[in-house]
């Protein structure tokens, strides 16, 4: 239960901090079975789920199917949410037993899932993991109003590739990558200025 009301803690603070105005007529078309809204939720938080699953799990084939797992399990119980909160809780908190199950049943098989299944069972584990993928899923919405070539510069960026890197991939001059990198930096720190707030309050 403790988990539970953590996590939820988490998803109020970064709803709260960058609310959309459509949300809760996503929850409410998601409630009436609009199948076009599932699967523009789907699309939205899939890339999140899969990646808060492989924090536990090594293969991302397997995280992918556990998060279908629960976007079914979800759909078959959508009336049981009133808000995003609740229904992002809800991801974490399923995928994150899901899981651990599967580990459970593997560890026999395989000595560091065994090893690692006490932490992985832990409230700080939970808390810390669901911080960092919500955290890393707003920045990529903030990127994504990005010019284009902004948004590719930082994303390689985020992949810890070089100016060099970047620029031999895209076909442009490091001078070139520099100034986008910059930009793009520049309009981030002034939208993800709240996320300073948020580590604050959640720690």
């Amino acid at each position: 239960m403790l988990i539970q009301s953590k996590i939820s803690y988490i998803c109020t603070r970064i709803t709260c901090m960058c609310m959309k105005n459509h949300d809760q007529l996503l929850v409410e078309e998601l409630k009436n079975g609009k199948e076009r809204t599932l699967k523009s939720f789907y699309e939205e938080y899939f890339a999140l789920f899969v990646s808060f699953a492989n924090n536990l799990l090594p293969s991302e084939e397997e995280c992918k199917d556990v998060v279908h797992d629960v976007f079914l399990k979800y759909w078959n119980t959508r009336n049981d949410f009133d808000n995003l909160i609740a229904i992002r809780a809800f991801f974490y908190k399923s995928i994150r037993n899901t899981c651990l199950n599967l580990i459970r049943h593997q560890q026999v098989q395989n000595k560091y899932l065994a090893e690692n299944l006490q932490y992985l069972e832990s409230e700080s584990f939970m808390h810390e993991t669901v911080m960092k993928e919500e955290i890393f899923h707003v920045i990529h919405q903030e990127i994504s109003h990005l010019t284009e070539m902004e948004q590719k510069v930082l994303l390689l960026t985020l992949e810890e590739k070089s100016n060099e890197e970047i620029a031999q991939e895209l076909g442009i001059a490091v001078s070139t990558v520099k100034s986008h990198k910059a930009k793009g930096y520049a309009v981030l720190r002034e939208k993800l200025q709240y996320l300073k707030i948020l580590l604050f309050l959640v720690s």
